[in-house]
C-alpha cells in the first residue's frame, strides 16, 4: 500500500532535519566549548602537545586571562587547548580559574601586606596591599601554604598574601586595637605590633593608640622597663575591709609598706616590706601597728645599710653574730595590712563581682596586685584579665607590662624556672630626694643645657651620659720653630677662642651638675638585689665600692685601681625566707670612676681577693668590662670618665 505524496515529502524533511541535528552535535562536540580563564599559579606551563612529557613552548604569568577550550570528543579529556600567538598550546586545568573570578570579602588590616606569586612566604612580592584595600579571597586554593590565601580584585587574581594580614571586617582604630589585645594575651609581640601600628595609621597619627606601639617596642627591647606600670597599687588594692586585730597575722596590702622605728611618718624607715609579707601584729595604738616580722613569709624585703664610708678602707669588714639578724620589729599604717593573704585566683574572682562603671580604678588596683603576687601557672588567669581592663582604660603601657608578665611565666620563661641563689642586679645611683628605701628610680639622661626641678616625694636618679668634659688640644695650632727646636703657639687669636669655648663648655657642665645635684642631692648610693632560694645560700654575701683613676689623655683608655680606698663589707643574708627578692641599698662615696658591686664568697679573705682580681681585670680590659654587667661571679655597675685619646704631636 504505497503513501501519499505528502505524507513522504514530511517524512524526508524530517529526516533531514534530524540528520542536520546530528551534524550540528557531532561538528560541536569536534570543535569543543571555550571559556575565558585566569592564571592563578605563576608561571604556567604550555606545552606543545597533550601529554606530560611533552615540551613546555611558553609560560603564563600570573593573573593572565586566556580562553581556554575544552577537548574534542578524539581529544584526551585531561587537556584543554589555548590559541597563543605562537600556535596551539596544551595545559591543564591546574592553575586556572574561571574568569571573572569570585569570593568572600576580605580587608587589609596592616599597613602594607605583601603580595606574593606563589602561596608561600618565599614566593616573589608581585606588589603591596595598603591598610582598607578591600579584595576577594580565591574559592578554590592551588597547593601551598595553608596561611596563604589568594587574592581577588576586579575580578582578577593578584597574588598570594598571609592571612593574619586580613580580616572580614573592615578595619577601624577600635577593631584594631581589639586584635592586637588578643595577640598580647597570648604574649605574641610579633603580632601585637603590626596591628597596633596599623591603628596608629587608622587614627591618622592622633589618639593614645601611639602609647600601645612605643611600649611594645620597649617590651622588645627592655621590656624590664615596663615593670614600673605594675607597681603602682596602693591600699585601694585591699581585698577585704577588715585590718588585722592584736594577737592575730597581718599581709600588706600595696606593693611596698614602710616600716617605721615610731608611730610616726616622720620617724625613720627601718625597712620596705612588699606585697603579701606577713607580720605579726603585737598591738594596735590608732592608726598604727606595732608589728613583729614574719619572715618565712616576707618573700622580699628592702634595706638600708648605711655608709660605705664608714667601712675601713683596703680591707673587709665582717659581720659580728649579733649583726646578722635584722631588725625585726616596727611600725606600719595599719591601713597597709589586711587580715587575710588570698591568692591570684581568689583576686581575680572578687574583681568579677564589681561592676567595671562603679569600681573600674578599684577593678585595675586588685588586678595589678593579683598579677604581682601570682604563682606562674595562675598569670595566664590573671594577665588577660588585667589587659582587658587595661585597654579600655586606654592604659597601653599597663596592658603590655602584663603580657610580658605572661610571657615570663611561660614554660622556659623567667618566671617559670627554678629558683636558685643570685645577685641579680647591682646599679648606682646618682642620688635621690628623700629616703631611697621609699623612693621610684627613674632614668635621668645628662644635658649640660636641661633643667632639673627637684622632684616631688621620694625619688632616685639613674643617670646616663654623665661623663668629664675632654680638655681643649691646642698641639694643632702650633708651629715648629726651626730656631728654637720646638713647638709654639703662634696663633694667639685661634689659641684665645679655642680656650674660650673650652672655658664655656666647662662652665655649663659644671652648672648643669649643681642643678642636678640640687635636685638629687649626693651621696650616691648603690642598690643590690638578691634572689633567694630553696636551701642554703651559695656563700656569704659581699657588697664593694673601688674607686679608679682614669687616665682620659692616651692612645687607648687606661685604668687604674685605687686599691687603698676600695672597701668591702659583708652583708646579713635572709636564713629563712622563702624564695624571692631581697633588696640592698648603701651610700657610696663616689659615682663617676668607680666600680659598686657584689660577689658570694666563703669568708671576707677570699671576697677581697676576688675583688683585687676583678680590679686587675677592669685595669686590663676596661673596654670590654664597660659593655658588661657581670665577670667571674662578681656583679657590678662601672662608671669611667670619657676618653679623651692623645693630641696629636706636631713634627717637624
Amino acid at each position: 500500500m504505497g503513501f501519499p505524496a505528502g505524507h513522504m515529502r514530511s517524512r524526508t524533511l524530517s529526516l533531514l532535519h534530524a540528520v542536520a541535528w546530528a551534524l550540528v552535535l557531532l561538528l560541536g562536540g569536534a570543535c569543543g566549548s571555550s571559556q575565558e580563564m585566569t592564571v592563578t599559579q605563576d608561571s604556567l606551563e604550555l606545552r606543545s602537545e597533550a601529554r606530560d612529557d611533552a615540551d613546555v613552548v611558553e609560560k603564563l604569568p600570573l593573573g593572565a586571562r586566556v580562553q581556554v577550550h575544552s577537548p574534542r570528543f578524539w581529544e584526551d579529556a585531561a587537556w584543554y587547548r589555548i590559541e597563543a600567538k605562537g600556535g596551539t598550546r596544551w595545559t591543564k586545568l591546574d592553575g586556572l580559574a574561571p574568569y571573572p573570578l569570585r569570593g568572600e570579602t576580605r580587608f587589609v588590616r596592616l599597613e602594607e601586606v605583601p603580595v606574593h606569586a606563589t602561596r608561600e612566604s618565599s614566593g616573589r612580592v608581585v606588589e603591596t596591599l595598603k591598610l582598607g584595600t578591600e579584595v576577594q579571597l580565591l574559592a578554590q586554593e592551588p597547593p601551598g601554604a595553608a596561611e596563604y590565601h589568594g587574592v581577588i580584585q576586579g575580578g582578577a587574581l593578584r597574588g598570594y598574601v598571609d592571612e593574619f594580614g586580613l580580616s572580614a571586617e573592615k578595619p577601624l582604630t577600635r577593631n584594631l586595637l581589639e586584635a592586637s589585645s588578643e595577640y598580647l594575651k597570648k604574649g605574641d609581640f610579633e603580632r601585637a605590633k603590626p596591628l597596633a601600628k596599623a591603628a596608629l595609621a587608622m587614627a591618622e597619627g592622633n589618639g593614645r593608640s601611639g602609647a600601645l606601639v612605643e611600649a611594645i617596642t620597649v617590651a622588645e627591647t627592655e621590656p624590664g622597663e615596663l615593670g614600673r606600670e605594675l607597681i603602682d597599687f596602693t591600699e585601694k588594692a585591699a581585698t577585704e575591709a577588715a585590718p588585722p586585730a592584736k594577737g592575730t597575722q597581718g599581709y600588706v596590702i600595696p606593693y611596698r609598706a614602710s616600716v617605721r622605728e615610731g608611730p610616726d611618718d616622720r620617724d625613720a624607715i627601718v625597712t620596705m616590706l612588699p606585697v603579701n609579707a606577713a607580720v605579726e601584729v603585737l598591738n594596735v595604738q590608732g592608726p598604727w601597728a606595732h608589728v613583729a616580722l614574719v619572715a618565712k613569709k616576707t618573700p622580699w624585703m628592702a634595706v638600708n645599710l648605711g655608709d660605705l664610708a664608714k667601712i675601713d678602707a683596703g680591707e673587709t669588714a665582717a659581720l659580728s653574730p649579733e649583726q646578722r639578724g635584722l631588725s625585726s620589729r616596727g611600725y606600719m599604717r595599719l591601713a597597709v595590712l589586711q587580715a587575710k593573704r588570698l591568692s591570684a585566683t581568689e583576686h581575680l574572682a572578687q574583681v568579677n563581682t564589681l561592676s567595671r562603671e562603679e569600681h573600674g580604678q578599684e577593678r585595675m588596683e586588685l588586678l595589678k596586685r593579683a598579677l604581682i603576687i601570682a604563682e606562674p601557672q595562675e598569670v595566664p588567669q590573671v594577665a588577660p584579665a588585667l589587659i582587658d581592663e587595661a585597654f579600655h582604660g586606654e592604659r597601653y603601657r599597663l596592658a603590655v607590662a602584663a603580657a610580658v608578665r605572661m610571657k615570663e611565666a611561660a614554660p622556659g620563661g623567667t618566671l617559670a624556672q627554678s629558683k636558685e641563689w643570685k645577685i641579680e642586679t647591682v646599679t648606682s645611683i646618682y642620688g635621690c630626694s628623700g629616703s631611697p628605701l621609699a623612693a621610684q628610680v627613674e632614668t635621668l639622661e645628662f644635658d649640660p643645657d636641661g633643667e632639673y626641678s627637684k622632684p616631688s616625694g621620694s625619688v632616685c636618679a639613674l643617670i646616663t651620659g654623665l661623663t668629664s668634659p675632654c680638655d681643649v688640644c691646642l698641639s694643632d695650632l702650633s708651629e715648629y720653630d726651626a730656631k728654637e727646636r720646638e713647638h709654639v703657639l703662634r696663633n694667639k687669636v685661634a689659641v684665645d677662642e679655642a680656650l674660650t669655648d673650652h672655658s664655656d663648655v666647662i662652665t655649663a657642665y659644671v652648672k648643669a651638675t649643681a642643678r642636678l645635684e640640687d635636685a638629687y642631692p649626693r651621696p650616691s648610693r648603690m642598690r643590690v638585689t638578691v634572689r633567694a632560694g630553696s636551701g642554703a645560700p651559695p656563700g656569704r654575701l659581699f657588697l664593694f665600692e673601688l674607686p679608679l683613676e682614669v687616665e682620659r689623655y692616651e692612645a687607648q683608655l687606661q685604668v687604674k685601681p685605687l686599691f687603698k680606698e676600695a672597701r668591702v663589707s659583708e652583708i646579713a643574708l635572709p636564713e629563712s625566707a622563702d624564695a624571692g627578692r631581697w633588696e640592698y641599698w648603701m651610700s657610696t662615696l663616689q659615682w663617676e670612676d668607680s666600680a659598686h658591686g657584689a660577689l658570694f664568697s666563703p669568708d671576707p679573705k677570699t671576697a677581697w681577693k676576688t675583688v683585687q682580681a676583678f680590679a686587675r681585670g677592669v685595669q686590663s680590659k676596661p673596654t670590654e668590662l664597660l659593655a658588661r654587667n657581670e665577670t667571674a661571679g662578681v656583679v657590678y655597675a662601672l662608671h669611667l670618665s670619657e676618653h679623651c685619646g692623645r693630641c696629636p704631636s706636631r713634627r717637624k
